[in-house]
């Protein structure tokens, strides 16, 4: 029987990867992260924005639902306001709610502001903020209609 006989010289092919491999690797590899990256910041800013129509929700009911609770001051139209404008009399219930309404939009959305119409028992609602797109910011508006 023979015995095997081992090479002292290295075979002609290198085993392993080469550098170009490996390159190639790290170069795809930063693509698939920067990805991930890009979709993470994506996700964060809907859900942000989301956040911010939720909130809008809740503060459109908020007033709606002191109308309700004075409604015959709210059908006689004593609750409109228009948008940038502020309650005349912060004596009286219905500026006192109208002022804690708009501080709250003042402070729970960017540039947040509202106005309130009544017409034929029927209650408009509508709510202006800035939602933040990319770099810039675009006012978006939420409208809300109900019955007193």
């Amino acid at each position: 029987m023979k015995s095997p006989t081992f090479s002292k010289t290295p075979p002609n092919h290198a085993a392993g990867a080469s550098l170009l491999e490996v390159l190639v690797t790290v170069v795809l590899l930063s693509v698939g992260l920067l990805g991930i990256a890009g979709t993470q910041t994506i996700g964060l800013k809907n859900v942000a924005n989301a956040s911010l129509r939720t909130q809008a929700s809740v503060l459109a009911y908020d007033i709606v639902a002191r109308m309700r609770a004075n409604r015959i001051a709210a059908e006689a139209g004593s609750y409109n306001i228009a948008i940038g404008a502020a309650p005349t009399d912060s004596t009286t219930i219905i500026g006192q709610d109208l002022g804690q309404w708009k501080t709250s939009l003042a402070g729970n959305l960017p540039q947040g502001d509202g106005a309130v119409a009544v017409a034929a028992g029927v209650v408009t609602v509508t709510l202006q903020w800035i939602e933040r797109e990319g770099a810039t910011g675009v006012m978006h508006t939420f409208q809300f209609n109900t019955r007193l």
